[in-house]
């Protein structure tokens, strides 16, 4: 027996911290997008699905030394469900941003992600997840 489990959710996300020595680090966060959906890109335009955002305004002891950054750029779709021209991922992508530790023992990487994610016949509703990483 095969099908869509309704529990399923179309995008899960990993987030992870890579440390490039003792006071410098990347931190990634990684959409897993389930086959037939797509993520929403970073920068959509007012009356459409909802961006994804990742807000790390949580974050201590720690500076941001680059931009948040996608692996990929998104596609470009006419979305016939907004009428709109929008952005997106249709397969996992990854988000990276480099850190600097300022106060190690007070470093951490926090904040959620907000985020929506359609298939070509509905959509889940907009979603917000938490994350808490300590730096070590």
């Amino acid at each position: 027996m095969s099908g869509f489990c309704q529990n399923e959710a179309p995008v899960k996300w990993q987030v992870s911290v890579k440390m490039d020595g003792s006071d410098k680090g990347t931190v990634i966060f990684k959409a897993m997008v389930q086959p037939g959906w797509h993520l929403y890109g970073m920068n959509l335009p007012e009356g459409g699905p909802k961006a994804t955002v990742i807000d790390m305004s949580g974050s201590t002891g720690v500076e941001f030394t680059t931009s948040l950054k996608p692996d990929r750029t998104p596609v470009k779709v006419h979305d016939s469900m907004f009428d709109l021209d929008l952005t997106w991922w249709d397969s996992d992508i990854a988000f990276r941003r480099n850190f600097k530790v300022k106060k190690p023992g007070d470093a951490r990487i926090a904040g959620k992600i907000s985020y929506m994610s359609c298939n070509d016949k509905t959509c889940s509703p907009p979603k917000n997840q938490a994350f808490d990483k300590i730096i070590k």
